[in-house]
Parts: structure tokens; sequence; C-alpha cells
């Protein structure tokens, strides 16, 4: 992760802890099932944000060393397992280029939640290849819903921020590599695909929060426009919605990729 991508992360760091949906208990546990986790294993969440991915996780593993390049997203996210009263969780700054340095080897899973689209992938897959063991996988989970499955009232805060900072896709909003393609020419070539749905209610303030949980929509970006921006969603969500209660529904595909038998 460059240091821009940093300062954008280093802002929305509140709004990541509060208001990013996290993975069901349900969803992890069964691709835990998948990956053959059994309290054993030593699992890698690299880019672990405030641990969304880590926590639950955990569950299954004997260790999860979280890495992150944010030292407040880990900060936040050592709170998170505090609360949940999660142990064996060690909180590492660092960012993909550093994963042998900071993790060492002996993983037998490396964990990729919404981040590996922020790595140099071909690199990081050659070096999980000297670190991942024998058995090892590589998991990469991403939101994979449409624009056109996107709700009304994200479609219309899409529209407000274009007009506070344009209309090009910016870094972290454009639509995720094909990571498929990277992984056929890498050692973990042989992939599985799950994929899981679900959605949640939100408040206007969430969802007001929840902008600015993203990259292409922190304060760092938007700076002295950012109360004005909020004041701007809140007028559009509740035009659309006078309760001030909304949905957000989710489709997060996984890819489970190992080495070829």
């Amino acid at each position: 992760m460059t240091h821009a991508r940093q300062q954008l992360f280093e802002s929305a760091v509140e709004y990541y802890a509060r208001y990013r949906s996290g993975y069901p208990q349900q969803m992890v546990d069964a691709l835990a099932a998948r990956v053959g986790l059994d309290g054993t294993q030593r699992v890698l969440d690299i880019g672990c944000g405030t641990g969304q991915m880590t926590i639950p996780l955990a569950r299954h593993a004997r260790a999860v060393i979280a890495i992150d390049p944010v030292p407040d997203m880990l900060a936040r996210g050592r709170q998170a397992a505090a609360a949940a009263r999660i142990g064996d969780i060690s909180w590492l700054e660092g960012d993909s280029s550093q994963i042998a340095a900071v993790a060492g080897a002996g993983a037998d899973l490396a964990v990729f939640a919404a981040s590996f689209h922020w790595t140099a992938r071909e690199a990081v897959l050659t070096a999980l290849d000297e670190l991942l063991a024998a058995r090892g996988a590589v998991i990469i989970a991403n939101d994979v819903l449409d624009d056109s499955e996107q709700p009304d009232w994200a479609d219309a805060i899409a529209r407000i921020r274009a007009r506070y900072l344009g209309a090009e896709r910016r870094t972290g909003m454009s639509v995720i590599a094909d990571h498929r393609h990277v992984l056929a020419q890498s050692a973990f070539s042989a992939v599985d695909t799950l994929t899981w749905s679900w959605s949640r209610r939100l408040t206007v303030a969430e969802v007001i929060g929840l902008q600015l949980s993203y990259s292409f929509s922190t304060p760092a970006l938007l700076g002295e426009n950012t109360a004005q921006f909020a004041r701007d969603v809140n007028a559009a969500v509740l035009d659309l919605h006078p309760a001030g209660v909304v949905t957000e529904p989710f489709r997060v595909e996984v890819l489970v990729a190992t080495r070829p038998v």
C-alpha cells in the first residue's frame, strides 16, 4: 500500500471500525470447514483492517497473524478482539510486501478480505508460496454485487460523490481485478469459488458513516467538504426513505486457491 493510500485509510479508521459490515460467523464457520481449520492452524490475515474477518476466523485457528499498514486500524482490531474475548491474535504493522519479514514462515492459510486488489498480487503469491505449508491455501474474499443491483439510495449517493470528487473512478472504486487469472499463473492455481449473500438494516447516520469509511470518499479526500457531503447524503437518503432506515445487500465471492495435487 502506498503512502497516499495509507493516508486515505488513516482518515477513515473510526468510520471503518464502526460502520463496515463484518462477515457473518455462519459464513466464516462454513469457510473454515471447507479449508479444514480445526483449531491447530496458523492463519495470516493480510490487510486485516479492524478485524472484520480476523476475529470470527480466530475461533477456528491456533493463532492468527493480523497484518495491516495502518496502526490505528490495528489498535481498533485489538480493542474489538478484547471485547469479544478472542485471544491468540497478533496485530502486526506491515504491508503485503513485508509478509515474510512480519509473519515468518509456517502458516497454513493466508486470507485477503477485500484487500487483495491493493497488493502487488503476483509478487505476494510468490512470497506466499515460500511461506505457506505444503497443503496451505490462499483465500480471497470480495463483494461482487453488480452496479445494477445496488439499492436506490446507493445510486443517489454515488451521484453526490461524483459532484464532490468527480465522476472518474478512483482507486478502490474500480471493479475488482480478475483475481482468477492471477491465481492461474501462480503456484496456487487450483481454485474453488464459494458465494454468500445476506443483508443488513442501516439508519441514515450509519449510511453516512459507511460512505466515510470507503477509500474513495474518506475525509482525506473530501477535506473541508466532509460535513456538507454528510448533510447532502442525509437529505438524499431521507428523500427516498423517509422512515430513515434502509437495507444494504451483500454478495461475497470467496476464492479458495491451493497448489494443484
